[in-house]
C-alpha cells in the first residue's frame, strides 16, 4: 500500500500497473508539468503518463515487472520536488491552534498585569500556591510536592523539547 502525504500528494487509486496521484503543485504550473512529463517518460517501464493541470491529477500506467510501484512513487515525489516536503515533520492543526490560544492568553496576562506576569509565571505561581496549601494540609504526600516540582520546572530557563 502506498502512503499519501496529506497536503503534499495523495494516492487516489492504485491497481496493478496503474497509479493515480493528486497534488496541488501541478495545478496551473505548465513548466513543472512539462519537466515532469519529459523526465518520467525517460524511465524504463513507464507505458504512459497523463497529467491534468486543472485538477492536479497524475495517471501513470507502468509495467510492474520492470518498476516497482513504491519506487515509482518515490521517483514521482523527487521529479515534482516534493520529497523533502513530504518527509518533513509537520505539526497538527490542533497543536497549532492550541499554540495560538496559549500565545494570546500569555499576551493578555502580560498586558493585564502591566508586564509583571506572563502565563508561564502565573501558572507556576498557582502550582506553588496549591502545592504549599496541600503540603500544609497533608504533609508528606507527593501531590503538593509534585505541584512544586512543576512550578520549579516552569520557572527554570531550560528549554525543553
Amino acid at each position: 500500500m502506498l502512503q499519501s502525504f496529506y497536503g503534499v500528494i495523495q494516492v487516489k487509486h492504485y491497481q496493478n500497473g496503474r497509479l493515480r496521484l493528486q497534488t496541488e503543485v501541478l495545478k496551473d504550473d505548465e513548466e513543472l508539468k512539462e519537466e515532469f512529463l519529459n523526465n518520467i517518460r525517460k524511465i524504463e517501464g513507464i507505458n504512459s503518463v497523463e497529467v491534468n493541470s486543472i485538477t492536479g491529477s497524475i495517471l501513470i500506467y507502468f509495467d510492474e515487472k520492470v518498476i516497482e510501484s513504491s519506487f515509482l512513487y518515490l521517483v514521482v515525489l523527487r521529479l515534482l520536488h516534493l520529497d523533502e516536503e513530504a518527509l518533513k515533520n509537520k505539526p497538527g492543526r490542533i497543536k497549532e491552534l492550541l499554540k495560538q490560544i496559549f500565545e494570546s492568553a500569555d499576551m493578555a496576562v502580560y498586558n493585564k498585569s502591566k508586564g509583571y506576569l506572563d502565563l508561564r509565571t502565573l501558572t507556576a505561581g498557582i502550582f506553588i500556591f496549591y502545592g504549599i496549601k496541600k503540603l500544609w494540609k497533608v504533609p508528606g504526600l507527593p501531590k503538593g510536592a509534585t505541584l512544586l516540582w512543576w512550578a520549579s520546572r516552569l520557572l527554570s530557563d531550560e528549554k525543553r523539547k
